[in-house]
């Protein structure tokens, strides 16, 4: 494992947008798709300069006004976001409520990627990473959603084999320790949320 300060993460944001987002007129791109690079200054020995690492990546959707808008409708228009719509605009559109984003408004963030490279794994930059989204293009966000499964891959565990089912869990696990809560029972247990509430504590129940 190469170790990672926190402190010295460097992400990097893209936003490519064509015109004004309009969840009535263009539905399925009114989600805004932030791509993130992860970098991160290591220094290798006390003294020496850092060197910059490429540490990872991730995907985060924001959908402004999540609660003022047809939320279902506008998440089915995008293919990759469907069963998000599926899971807060029909399931459980009580989240939305319980947010507050009714009432007072607040846009919804979907993270639908966070990668860190295997060689940087057990430091919580997840975690780091996260916080670190939601202060900078997450200020306006009060329910973060994500699906805690991994992706089928074709020289990976199949869905429902004894390894697919514990990287589940072990998902499920690290998310938790952030403050996220599953939503549903059964198979579609790995939807997730957190409430972004009041964050003046964070530095306190971070992991180290």
């Amino acid at each position: 494992m190469i170790d990672i300060d926190p402190e010295y993460l460097i992400l990097s944001y893209r936003l490519t947008y064509l015109g004004v987002p309009d969840p009535h007129e263009s539905p399925e791109t009114y989600p805004l798709a932030w791509h993130i690079d992860i970098r991160a200054t290591v220094f290798p020995d006390e003294g020496e300069d850092g060197e910059e690492h490429s540490v990872g990546s991730a995907l985060a959707y924001t959908v402004l006004d999540a609660g003022l808008i047809d939320l279902f409708k506008t998440l089915k228009a995008h293919r990759r976001l469907a069963s998000f719509g599926e899971v807060l605009g029909v399931l459980r559109p009580d989240l939305l409520d319980e947010a507050g984003m009714r009432e007072f408004g607040g846009d919804l963030m979907i993270l639908a990627g966070l990668l860190i490279k295997p060689e940087y794994r057990g430091q919580w930059l997840g975690h780091h990473v996260l916080w670190a989204v939601l202060d900078t293009i997450g200020r306006s966000v009060a329910l973060v959603v994500l699906r805690a499964a991994p992706r089928i891959k074709d020289d990976g565990p199949q869905e429902g084999t004894p390894e697919h089912d514990a990287a589940k869990a072990a998902l499920r696990s690290y998310w938790e320790s952030f403050g996220f809560i599953p939503v549903l029972d059964g198979e579609s247990g790995h939807y997730m949320v957190y409430f972004t509430g009041p964050r003046e504590l964070s530095d306190e129940v971070l992991p180290s």
